[in-house]
């Protein structure tokens, strides 16, 4: 496929600033316990201070153009381009493709420098709405593509990591070793983190280490949240076919009355978890997302019916315990039960998703005392975990990862739930994010970590 090229977007504009040394607009001032790290003298400090506050009002304008021109999963033509000019503009001349992710974009930033290789990582894609919905007119920017949506907040980790690497690449002098900056396709759809670590690219490149952020709707601006081991569930999403027979409206007794045998299935999957698992140690959801039993007519009642979800898990449900069925097993039980017993035949499978994302305890002991002294805000380290899935988690079963929530609320701003058409983020989220991205990246290339 040809590569879309984005039209009537001056992509120098939102880095002239920093390219030109233009005064800074905005206020945002690194800490100096950070500056301790880098070991900048009191003129040096002044410069760093510069080029993180001049890469703010960039890194919205990277927000702007990527919330404008949202692109599902794999098909971030307008983003890639966007993105690799940038970072050319940057400086950045080393660039790595990805056969099975073809529009990633993985830079490297090299400091000329022994020390380690870490990753910095953010994802590129967009979302459908759901039919019919459309993102507020009072968000601003706004979407610009009727049904699709950055409202995850990829647009942000994005453009973040953009002007993290516009400050890092002004300020490499300063560092050992080399960043990889990997902008990531389809978090939301199969063949993202998982294509990126199948194709062995950060193995290739020696990354020891691996660092990521996300939003957190209803987190304080200014707060970041991390604690060590599971931090979010894997993911399975099943299918279920109920075929039965039709009849009549009027009639059901002369058919399978296929709707309601589907709505009962449907109750009994929900509530499976809470009666016959022990949630309370091993957290188990299992959500109905899409019911279809459509007769065409409203006096028709229909023989198929189509019942699909997610199930939500932090161990492999399909390995038992103690010579246990696993979880798998038993839903595979409990739907041909309650097919014989509606007296339907049905197909059902099970698909794997995402495993659950855990972040390395020896890598969040190494990181954590030097970010505490870093950070302005809360640093929120008490232990807790989410059902939510990310597909972050095929980087972390193959090299120490740390994956951030990142508070977004401020002011009425960021409250609304991610996958929402509601969901958006104060716009301070930029200076926090871009502090925390490079706090990362002075730490992680200090030298001082064995992530061996």
């Amino acid at each position: 496929m040809d590569r879309l090229v984005a039209t009537g977007t001056k992509l120098d504009e939102p880095f002239r600033p920093l390219m030109e040394g233009a005064p800074v607009q905005r206020t945002t001032i690194i800490g100096l316990g950070l500056l301790a790290l880098l070991g900048c003298t009191p003129a040096t400090a002044a410069d760093l201070s510069t080029t993180i506050a001049s890469m703010t009002e960039p890194a919205q304008g990277a927000y702007t153009f990527l919330h404008e021109h949202p692109e599902l999963g794999k098909k971030e033509f307008k983003a890639q381009t966007y993105l690799e000019d940038a970072l050319k503009q940057f400086g950045f001349t080393e660039f790595i493709a990805s056969t099975e992710a073809p529009t990633a974009v993985i830079a490297i930033l090299d400091s000329g420098r022994p020390g380690p290789t870490i990753a910095l990582r953010a994802e590129m894609d967009a979302r459908p709405l759901e039919r019919n919905a459309v993102e507020p007119t009072s968000h601003m920017p706004r979407s610009q593509i009727d049904g699709l949506m950055h409202n995850c907040g990829h647009d942000i980790h994005a453009s973040i990591l953009l002007g993290t690497a516009g400050i890092l690449i002004a300020n490499k002098e300063r560092f050992s070793g080399k960043i990889v900056f990997l902008f990531q396709p389809a978090e939301e759809t199969p063949g993202g983190a998982d294509d990126i670590v199948h194709e062995k690219i950060l193995e290739r490149l020696g990354v020891k280490a691996i660092f990521a952020e996300h939003v957190a709707p209803g987190m304080p601006i200014g707060t970041i949240g991390i604690a060590p081991d599971f931090a979010l569930a894997g993911s399975n999403y099943f299918h279920l076919k109920i075929k039965g027979r039709g009849s009549h409206a009027a009639a059901p007794n002369e058919g399978s009355d296929t709707p309601l045998v589907a709505a009962r299935m449907a109750i009994e999957l929900s509530e499976y978890p809470a009666r016959h698992l022990d949630i309370a140690n091993k957290p188990v959801v299992i959500s109905v997302t899409q019911f279809l039993a459509d007769g065409n007519a409203g006096n028709v009642i229909p023989a198929d019916a189509d019942v699909s979800g997610t199930i939500r898990s932090f161990e492999n449900i399909s390995l038992g315990e103690n010579g246990e069925p696993s979880l798998e097993q038993k839903l595979d039980l409990l739907v041909s039960r309650m097919a014989s017993e509606a007296g339907v035949n049905y197909d059902w499978a099970v698909r794997p998703g995402a495993p659950a994302t855990r972040n390395d305890p020896a890598l969040f002991e190494q990181i954590i005392a030097p970010l505490g002294r870093t950070w302005p805000g809360m640093l929120d380290t008490h232990p807790g975990r989410g059902m939510f899935s990310e597909d972050f988690s095929y980087y972390t079963g193959v090299m120490p990862a740390l994956y951030f929530s990142i508070g977004v609320s401020k002011d009425g701003r960021g409250l609304a739930g991610v996958h929402t058409k509601e969901f958006d983020a104060h716009p301070d989220i930029f200076a926090h994010g871009l502090r925390l991205m490079t706090t990362l990246a002075v730490i992680g290339t200090a030298g001082k970590m064995d992530w061996q």
